[in-house]
């Protein structure tokens, strides 16, 4: 006898993990299930580019980073050869242009990454990479620098998004992948990254798609055989608790918090926790940045991936803090708030 299903599975705030759900319910709305299920059993997804953005969108970000290439480089010989056997990341580039600024908060990326790094990440980097025709391409590898244990656990501990600014092909130089190795939770022996070199599957997508991964999954690159420039943009996400690759919680501006939406200043960790000074851990601060995020613990109120309205005054920078400085009238107050608080947060859980 046939079993029938008649009603689907409906996706509540359940308290056990009501983060989740919503950003379950939001990849549902942007057909993105599939690139769930690619992430778990095989290690990386392709999303193609008109569920990243409309055409005029990626057209924005190529014209943007070409431009920052050039400034930084030179301009391009139309030969297609200025980049020969180079194979480079040209970094902080997330304040050159506001499609940037964009890009980091695109639905489909950053929804991908937090179902595998959580909705409190941070931004570890932001950059762009151009290879060109020849000999430049990257070894097999992890992105999990974790060296002091045998065996990885079994959740990434960061995410990247590579959004492609132009076309990827074997011939192009792409990136390639060895599906599933993720499972193995382990990075590759010396012998394996040669044996993996040309074996690994690479990615045949246009340009505006994006590849998104977690750092478990051995990936590499082919060389490039044709003239031109590969382009890509790099995206790195971090659970809250790791440094960071790059220094945005530094260098973030209290106007680039105030026309972007409150998820942005996540991203940016500037209500971040650590690291301690001798005063401790700044309660103030971290009462005013529960609306955005609570650091390590992802149960700050969930954000929505299509949340653009600039959060304006409701965000601020990181203090300047004096780590030298100790005041024990303050410490004495601020550890009696904590009391209090740890106090009343029991009794909710008793009633």
């Amino acid at each position: 006898m046939a079993i029938s299903v008649e009603h689907e599975m409906q996706i509540k705030d359940w308290a056990s993990c009501p983060n989740q759900a919503k950003l379950y319910r939001e990849l549902a709305q942007l057909d993105l299930l599939e690139n769930i299920a690619e992430l778990d059993v095989f290690g990386f997804t392709v999303v193609p580019p008109e569920k990243v953005a409309p055409p005029a969108f990626h057209a924005r970000v190529k014209d943007a980073l070409v431009r920052v290439m050039e400034g930084r480089f030179g301009a391009l010989d139309p030969d297609g050869m200025t980049w020969k056997d180079r194979n480079q990341i040209f970094r902080m580039i997330l304040w050159e242009d506001r499609v940037f600024e964009e890009l980091v908060l695109n639905p489909a990326g950053l929804g991908l990454v937090q179902y595998l790094v959580g909705t409190n990440c941070i931004l570890s980097l932001f950059d762009g990479w151009v290879k060109g025709p020849g000999e430049g391409r990257t070894a097999i590898h992890r992105d999990n620098w974790d060296f002091t244990r045998h065996a990885s656990a079994p959740e990434p501990n960061s995410a990247n998004f590579n959004y492609l600014v132009t076309d990827y092909s074997a011939e192009d130089g792409a990136i390639t992948f060895v599906p599933g190795s993720h499972k193995w939770r382990r990075p590759p022996t010396p012998a394996e990254v040669e044996e993996w070199a040309d074996k690994a599957e690479a990615v045949e997508a246009p340009a505006g798609s994006m590849v998104i991964w977690g750092d478990l999954t051995w990936h590499g690159s082919m060389l490039r055989s044709t003239p031109g420039e590969r382009l890509m943009v790099l995206g790195t996400f971090h659970r809250p608790f790791m440094q960071t690759q790059g220094p945005y919680r530094q260098v973030v501006t209290q106007e680039a918090l105030a026309r972007n939406p409150l998820r942005f200043a996540g991203l940016m960790d500037v209500y971040g926790g650590f690291p301690f000074g001798k005063q401790d851990f700044d309660m103030d601060r971290g009462r005013e940045g529960n609306a955005v995020s609570n650091g390590v613990l992802d149960a700050s109120p969930y954000l929505s991936l299509f949340d653009r309205e600039p959060a304006g005054d409701r965000v601020s920078l990181r203090p300047d803090y004096d780590y030298h400085a100790f005041d024990l009238e303050a410490h004495d107050a601020q550890r009696e708030a904590m009391r209090k608080m740890v106090e009343r947060a029991q009794k909710g859980d008793s009633a």
